[in-house]
């Protein structure tokens, strides 16, 4: 694909979020005329993330005309609905959802999907999902049963923890989360399982609610009670409230000297969050790409396309605030990390 074609792809996607329910096209190959061109709607929760840029990026570099409609649901699941609605009227040949969240309320679960309400008989690839078969989402990931297949980002919690404690003295680990949103539940769940597993004692904090208004009084609160509970680390799950609101929840953190571990690597680059191990978006979006042109334009069926996650993950430690807390991550961590500045 021509740095030319990758401009517009992007310049198109970054105006179409802007303009729910508003269509706008972009041609993967405009010298393609006699072939079908597939039309793939993609949904995005809380706006254009790596993820669709990967995604969108390696459609398009598969030498297959495509079309893109591109509908945002600024965090809120009645639009959500009304995008699901014109989902079904439009019919395209494929659907991309972002998010758990996003998947659940287009495709409903695998027991409980309603047709002509929910997406049942268009292929729907996911992108970004912590936990597909603990909502619900499918239960064989080798041979989804359903209309639904895709890929999940989050790295093994054990993983994840094993990576915590190769920091010095860490005892006591910190969460918060949102109850509201299994997929917060689903990965407290999974971080409780890793640090039992491991030895370490778990904290957990639940947001009262998730008003984007109180999330500085309610991360005050949470880094009051690191404190109190003398956490040694703090985890940040990929929860998008959370994400979206990452800088304070940074701040409040590590204002308290505890420092932030996080699941997925956009607090990291451009919020401060100290270090994670993380599945980078592109490269997630680039993998789900590649499941939606085997059905696109392979003839797979969706049972044959499995949901998988990558196979190799990224070390990122934010060098600055490694400085800032006087907390750095050993040797082991560091001979593979990418270092990162504060933005």
């Amino acid at each position: 694909m021509s740095s030319n074609k990758g401009f517009l792809a992007l310049k198109a996607l970054l105006l179409a979020v802007s303009l729910v329910f508003t269509p706008l096209f972009a041609s993967a190959n405009d010298a393609v005329s006699d072939e079908d061109v597939k039309r793939v709607y993609m949904v995005l929760w809380r706006g254009v993330t790596d993820a669709e840029r990967g995604f969108m990026d390696a459609l398009m570099g598969q030498n297959h005309p495509v079309e893109f409609i591109v509908r945002n649901a600024a965090k809120s699941r009645d639009t959500l609905k009304k995008i699901r609605a014109d989902i079904l009227r439009q019919q395209p040949d494929l659907v991309y959802s972002f998010g758990t969240t996003v998947t659940s309320v287009l495709a409903g679960t695998e027991a409980k999907a309603e047709p002509g309400v929910n997406i049942t008989d268009i292929p729907l690839v996911f992108n970004i999902v912590a936990d597909p078969k603990g909502a619900g989402i499918v239960s064989d990931y080798e041979h989804p049963n359903r209309n639904v297949t895709g890929t999940s980002h989050l790295v093994p919690m054990s993983t994840q923890v094993a990576a915590m404690q190769e920091m010095e003295q860490v005892n006591t680990v910190a969460v918060i989360y949102n109850p509201k949103e299994k997929n917060s539940t689903l990965q407290v769940q999974a971080l409780k399982k890793a640090t039992d597993d491991a030895g370490l004692k778990l904290v957990a904090f639940a947001l009262p609610d998730s008003e984007d208004s109180k999330a500085t009084i309610y991360f005050d609160t949470f880094a009051q009670m690191l404190k109190e509970e003398q956490v040694d680390v703090a985890y940040l799950p990929s929860d998008s409230f959370l994400i979206s609101h990452a800088k304070s929840l940074v701040k409040a953190v590590h204002n308290v000297d505890v420092p932030l571990f996080s699941a997925t690597e956009g607090p990291i680059r451009s919020a401060g969050a100290y270090m994670g191990i993380v599945s980078r978006y592109y490269n997630v979006g680039q993998f789900a790409a590649y499941k939606a042109g085997q059905l696109l334009f392979n003839g797979k069926q969706v049972s044959e396309v499995p949901v998988q996650t990558l196979k190799r993950f990224t070390v990122i430690v934010n060098m600055d605030s490694a400085k800032s807390l006087d907390i750095y991550p050993p040797v082991t961590i560091m001979q593979t990390a990418e270092v990162v500045r504060a933005k």
